[in-house]
């Protein structure tokens, strides 16, 4: 039950000036060329964190990020990973998104039989004001779904990243070798999406999951079938509402291959999978060279056999980069928050109360869509107020550099895409936390950081 205080607080500072500060500290870092309208960092989100442990994992993945030595790292203590959400807290703000990852942290607890702790750290995120989302293979849920069940309504879990691809070795019942296609995993697909809504169903709670997926030569060929197969039914994408696509780096035990497949082609298959020729850089997510990002409105007629229709909600057009900078300056800042649909809801009416051209400017930019996929702006209405099934989908592309690249000397590119970058996790350095970008984190210090805890164990 909520207070009148707490309701009149939620209206009247949707956005808390502390999250407001820590986005114009963030803006002001960017290089002078990324402050435009359309970039999210600085004024959605200050970054992404995320956790260095347990860094465990059972699989051998042939492009795997860990150092060699991961999976000798000693599991840290819950007061260790308490302090690494607390200084993450203070960097991201309220709201703001933390990866709870490493190596596979549900395969590290489970191995130590310590299930419990990875709840309690969840919920230990929640309550410090993140949104945390646990990165994990997914095996150890699909064999103890009361496990997933417990993370969501004890530990409050709203995000989950799976991966699944080709690359992985020990999926019991898809050996590496028999693997010719992404298409041979659809069956695995199907079955983490039957236990995501089983899950939702049996907790009452609407949390949902990302499918992260390396690209490499050996799968390049079957993204598309990955996207056909996502946008083929809504169940899909009300299990997976979003899409993390990482072409292949040089960094950990990746064994790269021998001709290398680049940002330029796997976006190239995200299009032909969805049918349009979707622009790189609509948003931009700190540096280009980094980050791709399109949002994708999924219409399913009723007559069920039909195929849906995919339509991109946000091009490089100056009507959407119009639309996109506004929306930013409103409504940047309320963040990956995990607060319950009331309560964003509240947040999102004291912005429009504030701000009420906003809805104007949705209303208008709604015609403008109608018009330009030549659907009726009231057809389009009703297709969204229940008339058929609509979904929304992300496809996100996370292009991480080598570790040659980010090594010293760097060039200007390499030095200005590590400055913007959106995805940095807090690690104590002599005492003091500093946010390291995962490239930087990846290539240069997970293995060191690794050495130091092994030995402080042995000595």
């Amino acid at each position: 039950m909520w207070s009148f205080g707490k309701l009149i607080g939620l209206l009247r500072e949707p956005i808390s000036m502390e999250k407001r500060a820590l986005l114009e500290a963030r803006w002001s870092e960017l290089p002078a060329d990324l402050r435009v309208g359309w970039q999210v960092v600085g004024q959605h989100h200050v970054h992404c964190g995320y956790t260095l442990g347990p860094s465990f994992c059972s699989f051998g993945c042939s492009h795997c990020y860990l150092p060699r030595n991961a999976n000798r790292v000693p599991l840290p203590s819950l007061a260790e990973m308490k302090a690494q959400v607390d200084a993450n807290r203070r960097t991201v703000g309220a709201g703001g998104g933390l990866q709870i990852t490493g190596g596979d942290v549900v395969d590290a607890y489970w191995r130590e039989d310590r299930q419990d702790e990875l709840i309690r750290i969840v919920r230990y995120a929640n309550d410090a004001g993140v949104v945390p989302m646990v990165m994990t293979h997914g095996q150890r849920l699909l064999e103890h779904p009361d496990y997933l069940a417990r993370l969501v309504s004890e530990g409050g879990l709203r995000k989950l990243a799976i991966h699944i691809d080709i690359t992985m070795a020990g999926r019991p019942g898809y050996p590496v070798g028999s693997l010719d296609s992404e298409a041979d995993l659809h069956p695995l697909r199907e079955r983490f999406v039957d236990l995501i809504l089983q899950v939702r169903r049996r907790t009452g709670v609407r949390f949902s999951a990302a499918h992260t997926v390396t690209v490499t030569e050996r799968n390049i060929e079957s993204v598309a079938e990955i996207m056909r197969w996502l946008i083929s039914d809504p169940r899909h994408l009300d299990a997976f509402r979003m899409i993390s696509l990482q072409p292949e780096a040089d960094v950990g035990r990746t064994r790269l291959s021998k001709l290398p497949v680049t940002p330029e082609q796997t976006w190239r298959e995200v299009c032909a999978g969805v049918g349009l020729d979707l622009p790189r850089d609509s948003f931009l997510v700190g540096h280009p060279d980094c980050s791709h990002l399109s949002s994708l409105l999924v219409l399913y007629p009723s007559a069920s056999p039909e195929t849906p229709r995919v339509i991109n909600l946000f091009d490089d057009d100056d009507t959407s980069r119009y639309f996109l900078s506004s929306m930013l300056a409103t409504f940047g800042g309320i963040g990956a928050r995990g607060e319950s649909h009331s309560e964003a809801n509240l947040r999102r009416l004291g912005l429009v109360l504030r701000y009420p051209s906003s809805l104007w400017r949705v209303a208008r930019f709604a015609g403008f869509i109608a018009r330009r996929e030549g659907v009726g702006f009231v057809d389009l209405v009703r297709v969204l107020l229940g008339r058929g099934h609509f979904r929304v989908l992300s496809v996100v592309q996370h292009n991480f550099m080598s570790a040659a690249e980010v090594a010293e000397p760097r060039s200007e590119r390499v030095e200005k895409r590590l400055a913007a970058c959106s995805f940095r996790g807090a690690v104590r350095r002599r005492g003091d936390w500093v946010d390291v970008p995962m490239c930087a984190m990846n290539a240069n210090e997970r293995e060191d950081l690794y050495s130091a805890q092994i030995d402080s164990t042995q000595n």
